[in-house]
């Protein structure tokens, strides 16, 4: 049998999706979604969130370039957004994503982008159980794939991503979104404007169960609490008002949630890019948060740009060697100096936990004159909420806290006690410290770690 003769006869018994491997470049609009997807379909019987923790079923039903509802403010529709902005180097990692959320990622980025803003999708497979996954997505035009030969988990992967980018500026996304209309131009030009600035979209909803796209609220900062998990807290009431003349002003946040933001490529090198020592997922994101902020950088969120996300409910894959904690102990050390007390309070599992050497990350910190945690507290974080809290005992007696006083709500014994305006002569405020270091009022006793 001749070269040509056994290349054919590979060919016949070749199954239908590895056929994809011998064509050449396609665009995304004739990539054959069918096929890619019709592989790993949910079969009759199956638990449908059992590989990804959402509903594959719903997702496979879905088209790569579906429509989703434009969330934009009404204002961001009639902006103009400048021309000369830099490209992206689109950076998306994954193990074992569902094919059909994967695909739709990589195709909202081509179909909702200027096509000179993308110079690049950079497909990172964390060593998914099937290759292909990742391999056959590399014939869609710009599309790069790269597979770690080995579990690394996310900052290592995206660190790999980042280091094999050739645009001036990076893009991650996780690998279960998709981008709205116009997501890209204003995100590329907060950066444009200062390398130093890291911004995100308002990340909008996409169900988990039925993959319905819903808007999210602009009003929205990203925050946590002492235990170091991510959460969303409203504006303030002022700082909601303030923000009704221009709704499409940059949101300068304490966090950001990790998942998807836009930084400078040089910026993320001279930052340090992730901790490499981080294992698998997990406190990342406050990490690069604090390291931003005390190191001279901004955090923004940019109510013009729109990207959905699948929030799922628990996470579909383990956490080889260990969990998150490893991470966030990691980012108490080097960042919060003494304020990583507060950490270990809320989780005190977390001091047996080993987290590795941190001597680089602490040079880095010094190298790169970086502020302390108490100015990151006292400059970007709503401190009511979250800093630790002085009290003071008036020459009244009542017991203080800014402007507020413990508050007893009615005189029955068991009664409730609330934080509420001082007011002069209110008996209901009017407490006294015991000898036992507990306040007292009418039978009710607060301690004082309360």
């Amino acid at each position: 049998m001749n070269i040509g003769e056994t290349l054919l006869y590979c060919i016949f018994i070749l199954s239908p999706v590895s056929l994809l491997w011998f064509a050449g470049k396609v665009r995304w609009q004739d990539f054959d979604q069918d096929l890619y997807v019709g592989a790993t379909v949910v079969r009759p019987g199956q638990d449908p969130y059992a590989r990804n923790k959402f509903n594959q079923v719903e997702s496979d039903k879905l088209r790569m370039d579906r429509g989703v509802p434009d969330t934009r403010h009404d204002h961001c529709r009639h902006k103009q957004w400048k021309t000369e902005l830099p490209a992206s180097s689109v950076v998306i990692t994954f193990h074992n994503e569902a094919r059909s959320a994967l695909l739709r990622t990589v195709v909202s980025v081509l179909k909702k982008s200027p096509p000179h803003l993308v110079k690049e999708i950079i497909l990172v497979d964390d060593y998914s159980d099937n290759p292909e996954d990742g391999a056959l997505l590399g014939k869609i035009e710009k599309i790069r794939v790269l597979r770690n030969d080995r579990r690394e988990g996310l900052m290592r992967s995206r660190v790999r991503g980042a280091d094999a980018a050739t645009a001036s500026v990076l893009t991650f996304l996780d690998s279960h979104c998709e981008c709205n209309e116009h997501w890209l131009e204003p995100l590329l030009e907060r950066v444009a404007e200062d390398k130093t600035r890291v911004v995100s979209p308002i990340i909008d909803v996409i169900n988990m169960d039925n993959f319905q796209y819903v808007g999210a609220s602009a009003d929205l900062k990203g925050g946590f609490d002492w235990n170091l998990v991510f959460k969303w807290d409203y504006m303030t009431l002022e700082q909601r008002r303030a923000r009704q003349g221009n709704p499409t002003a940059p949101i300068k946040t304490p966090m950001i949630a990790g998942g998807l933001f836009v930084m400078d490529k040089d910026y993320f090198e001279l930052l340090g890019k992730y901790d490499m020592m981080m294992d698998v997922w997990g406190g990342e994101n406050l990490e690069i948060s604090f390291r931003v902020w005390q190191c001279g950088g901004s955090l923004e969120i940019i109510p013009c740009s729109r990207v959905g996300h699948v929030f799922r409910k628990q996470h579909p894959y383990t956490f080889p060697g260990g969990s998150g904690t490893v991470n966030t102990r990691r980012a108490a050390e080097v960042w919060m100096d003494e304020f990583k007390n507060f950490y270990y309070a809320a989780v005190p599992s977390a001091r047996n936990v080993p987290y590795g050497n941190i001597q680089s990350r602490m040079e880095m910190k010094k190298r790169l004159g970086c502020q302390p945690f108490k100015w990151y507290l006292e400059n970007q974080i709503d401190c009511p909420t979250l800093c630790p809290q002085e009290w003071a005992l008036t020459k009244d007696k009542s017991v203080k806290h800014m402007d507020l006083c413990l508050t007893v709500v009615d005189r029955t014994a068991g009664s409730q006690i609330k934080l509420q305006g001082c007011r002069e002569n209110d008996s209901r405020q009017v407490s006294e410290p015991s000898t036992t270091d507990q306040i007292d009022q009418k039978a009710i006793v607060v301690n004082e770690s309360d």
